[in-house]
């Protein structure tokens, strides 16, 4: 795999990073820091491609390539070791995989006790963890050693063997229908117009065989939820989807389900559940359940807060927009854009769009401006996806038309109808392409709405395009936007009876 070498050092923690140069300190070339933490230096901070010719003279100054791609090498072994041994004692099976190790070690030195030992250990740890799949092993093992060793009678770890063999071949089969659960989502990315795609995930998950609950692992059980809540999302039951998440919560803080190990799943069905809730109105377990996962990330090592302080600070916007007040959040998002502890970790393109939106809700309509701006200059803007910059760019025409900049507001008009002239003639564009004939009448005629022909053709459009989302992937709603226009109302005041109507 080209830049296995560049994806693992740029993969690496902080801590993991630190824990390798102290597992390599005592490796010295005459007094001098070792050539290959030279290189990783080199690849970690100054971030070079690995395969430049120019770094072959930099460690060497015959300028080998040979000798260079054998420090690569030396470097991944290095790097590899460095992380199995950071991570031997955080994981269980990493635990039982090493028992098992040196059961097998200590087999080949015929000291026939202490493999027993090491494998009864093993043994223990798996029945704790459910590791049905490391049993089989160890039970091999044990049937090795019986071999070996004629003192030990065989026949008890053949009953056990056998006793598993059943349970871990139904965990298969689950963990299989699972696995195809997954695919169907996302080779539909999650859509409700691939035919039959629901009628197949509830006919899979129906045909998933459940054994007693208490004898299934708290893996598994996590994995079935996840399966069950994408199908209630794919089917967009929220109430449902709500019902589940709140009573799957509850059973696995009851059964000690959230453990260290997966103390991850557990901030990601908190953040689950704030969405399922602002999707239903339920203002109370909104805030309830964001409360509840800003204590959990505070709780959580620095990498999983870092990794969802993000999605927190939707979740905290999301309460700040449905309890009307939109300065609050506007506020908190300007304090994470100016705190250099998080330039890192954050993306500026959500930071700055949420800021536009959140400021149009307050009629900050330059502030909206300029931030919206910021996105459609950047060089990274490309980057997005079309159906992306089709909502920017809409977007950025209704804050010009508010801001009765007419003649800007027709220009960018007209560099959308050209520049995404492919994707406005398809079927899933219809209702971005309807709008913007209508934007477009607005634009060139500012006193049209008051004609009965425009308000009927934005009652129509209203009429046809009903469904409205909060939270959803719309940066504006285009007919809440229209409505609002018709009734003489701000946006945001207009979006908040959309959303509390019932």
């Amino acid at each position: 795999m080209r830049y296995l070498l560049t994806k693992f050092i740029r993969r690496l923690r902080v801590e993991e990073v630190r824990y390798y140069k102290t597992f390599n300190a005592h490796y010295m070339q005459k007094g001098k820091e070792k050539r290959t933490i030279e290189l990783f230096d080199t690849l970690y901070y100054k971030k070079p491609d690995e395969y430049d010719t120019s770094l072959y003279g930099e460690f060497f100054p015959n300028n080998s390539r040979n000798a260079y791609y054998r420090l690569k090498n030396r470097l991944l072994r290095d790097l590899e070791h460095s992380l199995l041994a950071f991570h031997v004692e955080k994981d269980a099976e990493f635990v039982i995989m090493n028992k098992i190790k040196l059961a097998s070690v200590f087999l080949q030195r015929t000291a026939y006790e202490e493999a027993q030992a090491y494998l009864d250990e093993a043994e223990r740890l798996a029945i704790k963890h459910q590791a049905y799949n490391l049993l089989n092993i160890i039970y091999d093992k044990f049937i090795q050693l019986c071999h070996l060793n004629y003192r030990l009678n065989p026949a008890p770890f053949l009953e056990k063997k056998q006793a598993i063999q059943e349970k871990y071949e139904q965990i298969q089969q689950n963990e299989l229908l699972l696995a195809t659960i997954s695919y169907q989502l996302h080779r539909s990315n999650f859509s409700t117009k691939e035919e039959g795609v629901i009628e197949t995930l509830e006919q899979i998950q129906n045909n998933i065989q459940l054994t007693n609950a208490a004898e299934i692992s708290p893996e598994l059980r996590l994995k079935i939820h996840q399966c069950a809540r994408k199908i209630l999302l794919q089917k967009r039951e929220f109430e449902a989807l709500g019902e589940y998440l709140y009573e799957s919560f509850r059973e696995f803080n009851q059964d000690g389900i959230f453990t260290k190990k997966n103390e991850e799943e557990k901030i990601i069905m908190l953040i689950w559940l704030v969405n399922a809730y602002v999707r239903v109105r339920d203002v109370n377990k909104t805030i309830q359940f964001t409360n509840q996962l800003g204590e959990n990330l505070d709780e959580s090592s620095q990498a999983l807060n870092n990794k969802y302080l993000w999605l927190y600070c939707q979740c905290k916007m999301m309460v700040n927009i449905i309890q009307k007040k939109p300065e609050s959040a506007i506020k908190m998002l300007e304090d994470l854009l100016h705190n250099p502890t998080y330039r890192k970790i954050l993306n500026y393109f959500s930071l700055y769009l949420n800021l536009s939106i959140l400021n149009y809700y307050c009629q900050n309509i330059n502030e909206s401006i300029d931030y919206i701006g910021k996105i459609v200059i950047s060089k990274d803007y490309k980057d997005l996806s079309r159906h992306l910059q089709i909502s920017i760019g809409i977007v950025e025409v209704i804050l010009r038309y508010e801001n009765e900049d007419y003649e800007y507001a027709l220009n960018r008009y007209k560099e959308l109808r050209r520049k995404y002239r492919k994707e406005l003639t398809q079927k899933a564009y219809a209702e971005q392409k309807e709008f913007l004939k209508i934007i477009r009448d607005m634009i060139t005629k500012p006193g049209i709405l008051n004609e009965a022909r425009m308000q009927g053709k934005m009652t129509r459009f209203i009429a046809k395009y009903t469904h409205f989302e909060i939270g959803g992937n719309e940066l504006l709603n285009y007919s809440v936007w229209l409505k609002s226009k018709l009734e003489k109302h701000p946006y945001y005041e207009a979006m908040l009876a959309a959303y509390y109507e019932e």
